[in-house]
């Protein structure tokens, strides 16, 4: 009797702990399943909207979509007719956005493409003013897979979305007087461009992008990330945000800890959205960037 009650003691002891083992796994699945989840409820989101000036919105959003994922959006909505957007880029240092912002007497600003950021300059063809300022490495710059994607800002403050072309295109077309290559394309004719499953494609990390909403209407936007407070996202939901927003052209612009958002005038020199580059959610994690975008 003894012995049979241990034994049915034991078989019931490993049918708790089997029992266990299932919920821990089934749980697991579903918390994995809830963060890996493709993002669909943009249209859920709430903006808060703050006129900055004639010409430049500012909305700001703080959601938790599909119910487990907080995230921390800003975007400048920019109307051409009434203001300026054009490319900053310091060459040979690299330096934060606010710094950089206050310095060209900006309104409002967003990190700009992608650099080295242990010696400063842009990886990838980038002309300011109708200058190639970095002619040393323009021999050097070459297609990168995922960088397949051009912002064109014309002499008559036009700005173009599109794939990017060779550099010699750049150099001999004067009709465009700023010029960045950048990454990936992601929306082109309000249809979403194919995407490769590169890390910096799949995972969600902070993001900046720019998208052209009208023939003369442009919307700069940040997606902070890399903290419990705000996710971040992967690039086919950082091309639905962008849907969302009614882009017809969407490109992504550098990220991670790059991504900053900074409007004149505003608390904490400025800057608005979350920088990560402190790995602290504040205000204060600003990255030193070697081109931003500016509304003037």
């Amino acid at each position: 009797m003894s012995s049979f009650a241990g034994n049915s003691l034991n078989l019931n002891i490993m049918k708790s702990n089997s029992s266990l083992r299932i919920s821990f796994f089934i749980l697991l699945f579903v918390l994995w399943g809830n963060l890996s989840a493709q993002i669909t409820d943009f249209s859920r989101i709430r903006w808060k909207s703050e006129r900055i000036a004639p010409g430049l919105i500012w909305k700001s959003a703080h959601p938790v979509l599909n119910d487990s994922i907080p995230e921390n959006i800003n975007i400048l909505i920019i109307n051409l007719h009434k203001r300026k957007l054009s490319l900053s880029y310091h060459p040979d240092e690299n330096v934060i956005v606010s710094k950089q912002a206050s310095a060209k007497l900006a309104l409002a600003a967003v990190n700009g493409g992608f650099f080295n950021i242990k010696e400063g300059g842009s990886v990838t063809y980038i002309k300011t003013g109708g200058v190639i300022l970095d002619k040393d490495r323009s021999q050097k710059w070459s297609p990168i897979a995922d960088l397949n994607g051009a912002l064109l800002i014309g002499n008559d403050g036009r700005v173009t979305i599109e794939g990017a072309k060779a550099n010699g295109f750049y150099n001999s077309h004067l009709m465009y007087r700023d010029v960045l290559v950048t990454g990936p394309l992601l929306i082109s004719s309000q249809v979403k461009a194919p995407l490769s499953s590169s890390s910096l494609v799949i995972k969600r990390h902070p993001r900046t992008s720019v998208g052209k909403i009208g023939r003369n209407k442009i919307v700069l936007v940040t997606v902070d990330g890399r903290a419990k407070e705000a996710r971040g996202m992967s690039l086919s939901e950082l091309t639905d945000l962008m849907l969302s927003l009614h882009c017809k052209e969407a490109v992504n612009l550098d990220g991670g800890g790059s991504t900053t958002m900074w409007i004149s005038g505003k608390p904490f020199d400025g800057v608005v959205n979350i920088p990560c580059d402190n790995k602290k959610f504040d205000h204060t994690g600003e990255r030193a960037v070697s081109n931003i975008l500016i509304a003037k």
